[in-house]
């Protein structure tokens, strides 16, 4: 039996001009496009001010997951994006904060730039729609 690519996404969806999905559900599995301090409006929020950019960027994943069945506790795989390795610190007080054990698989990549200059963090994941992680 064919498995189906349910698409999620909010009202309004702040990525339709960017021709991007928020994120897809497939089967019992969520992935979500990369979340970055970006309100409903599209407008940055936090520039010059990561923790804030953490917040809306956690806050944005939070919200598609809910809207997929799911949520943070059921990430199974992070990729974050910085433009600072120097605030790496703070990324693992994130995973403190927004994360419980077992810690999802994570990647962390310093980039030079994400698709807004004022951006400065962005994370995107994978997570279980059904059933637990096990660790």
């Amino acid at each position: 039996m064919p498995t189906n690519a349910i698409r999620i996404k909010t009202d309004p969806d702040f990525y339709e001009p960017f021709k991007i999905a928020q994120a897809y559900r497939v089967g019992d599995l969520i992935f979500v496009s990369g979340q970055a301090a970006v309100d409903d409006q599209g407008n940055i929020v936090g520039v010059g001010d990561f923790d804030a950019q953490v917040e809306q960027s956690i806050n944005n994943l939070s919200r598609l997951l809910k809207l997929g069945g799911s949520d943070l506790s059921k990430i199974v795989k992070v990729v974050i994006y910085v433009t600072e390795m120097s605030n790496f610190p703070k990324v693992l007080e994130l995973r403190e904060r927004y994360f419980t054990s077992p810690y999802p698989a994570d990647t962390l990549v310093e980039v030079s730039a994400l698709g807004l200059p004022e951006l400065e963090f962005e994370i995107e994941a994978i997570a279980l729609a059904d059933g637990e992680i096990v660790g």
